[in-house]
C-alpha cells in the first residue's frame, strides 16, 4: 500500500508539474506544445488527485485537484461562454483550412456562397488542386494569395477592393487592407506551422513587426495551430490589439481527439459560428462583426 501511494503522489506532482509547463510558452515554445494539450494533463491531474484522495494521501490530493481546477475552469468557461449578437452593419468573414485540395472544394464555394461572406480567409490552398479563385471570382474578385508550396497557400477574398496586401516571411499570414463599406479592414488570414519542435515561434517573430504595424479595424483568423490559451496566439492578440471571440469550438479531430486550433481574432464585436468540414478535416467558421 505505501508504494501504491508513494506512485500515486508521484503522479499527481509529475503531472502538476506538466501542468506547470504549459503556462511557459513565453520562456520555452515547448510550452505551447504542452499547452495544446493542457486540458487533457489538467484531467489527468485531476484523476491522480482523486486516487490520492482514494489512497489517504490528502495534500497531494487536493493540491492536484485544485491545481486542475485552475487549469481546467477558464477552458470549460470558453466552451460554454455565450455567442454575442450579430452587430448591426456587420461583416461576414469565412475562414476554412481547406485540406490542400484533397477537400470536397465545390460544397466549400457552396457553402462560403450560402453563408454570404463578404471577406473569405483561407489555408492550405493547392497550387495545382485548388482554384478558388476561379470560383469566387464572380462574388469576390479582389483576391490575395500568398502560396509557400504545393498545399500551403493562403488567401483574402473580398467583394471589395484590395489596398495593400502582405505575405509572412514563412508560412504565417497573408493579409490584405479590405476596402469596406464603414471603412477599411485589415484582413488576415492565418496557418501557423506546428509549435515546437517546428517553427511556429520563430516563424511568428518574423511577422510581428508587420503585425505591430496595422491599425484600425483588425480581423486575425483562420487556422493557428494552437489552442487560444498558448502563448503565439495570446502574442498574436495582444500585438494587433484584437480579442477572441465566439465559443471555444473542436475544429479538427486528430483520432478522434478534438483538438481548437481554428479561432477568429478581432478589435470588433461580434459572434461566430461552426460550419461543416466538408471533405476537409477542419470545420469552418463565419464570423459576424462590427465596429462601433
Amino acid at each position: 500500500m505505501r508504494l501504491l501511494r508513494g506512485l500515486v503522489r508521484l503522479c499527481a506532482v509529475l503531472g502538476g508539474l506538466t501542468l506547470l509547463a504549459s503556462y511557459l510558452g513565453a520562456v520555452h515554445p515547448v510550452g505551447d506544445s504542452l499547452a495544446v494539450f493542457r486540458a487533457w494533463i489538467a484531467a489527468g491531474v485531476a484523476l491522480a488527485g482523486l486516487l490520492a484522495l482514494m489512497l489517504s494521501v490528502k495534500r497531494a490530493g487536493w493540491a492536484a485537484i485544485l491545481f486542475a481546477l485552475v487549469a481546467g475552469g477558464p477552458i470549460a468557461a470558453m466552451v460554454y461562454g455565450p455567442n454575442a449578437e450579430t452587430p448591426s452593419g456587420a461583416v461576414t468573414v469565412y475562414t476554412k483550412n481547406t485540406l490542400g485540395g484533397w477537400g470536397d472544394d465545390a460544397a466549400i464555394t457552396e457553402d462560403i456562397l450560402e453563408t454570404g461572406a463578404d471577406i473569405v480567409l483561407l489555408q492550405e490552398l493547392s497550387r495545382t488542386r485548388s482554384d478558388f479563385g476561379a470560383a469566387l471570382a464572380e462574388s469576390h474578385p479582389h483576391q490575395h494569395v500568398c502560396q509557400y508550396s504545393e498545399r500551403s497557400g493562403m488567401a483574402v477574398m473580398a467583394r471589395w477592393p484590395v489596398l495593400e496586401t502582405y505575405c509572412s516571411p514563412h508560412r504565417s499570414f497573408a493579409a490584405a487592407r479590405v476596402d469596406a463599406p464603414g471603412g477599411p479592414v485589415w484582413a488576415v488570414s492565418t496557418h501557423l506551422v506546428w509549435p515546437y519542435p517546428h517553427a511556429q515561434a520563430r516563424y511568428l517573430e518574423e511577422a510581428l513587426p508587420f503585425l505591430q504595424g496595422i491599425e484600425g479595424r483588425v480581423i486575425v483568423a483562420g487556422d493557428f495551430n494552437m489552442v487560444p490559451w498558448g502563448h503565439s496566439v495570446r502574442q498574436i492578440a495582444e500585438t494587433t490589439g484584437t480579442e477572441r471571440i465566439g465559443p471555444l469550438f473542436t475544429t479538427i479531430e486528430v483520432r478522434d481527439v478534438p483538438f481548437q486550433i481554428d479561432h477568429v481574432l478581432t478589435n470588433g464585436d461580434g459572434m461566430v459560428e461552426r460550419r461543416p468540414r466538408l471533405g476537409s478535416d477542419h470545420y469552418g467558421l463565419v464570423a459576424q462583426i462590427g465596429w462601433e
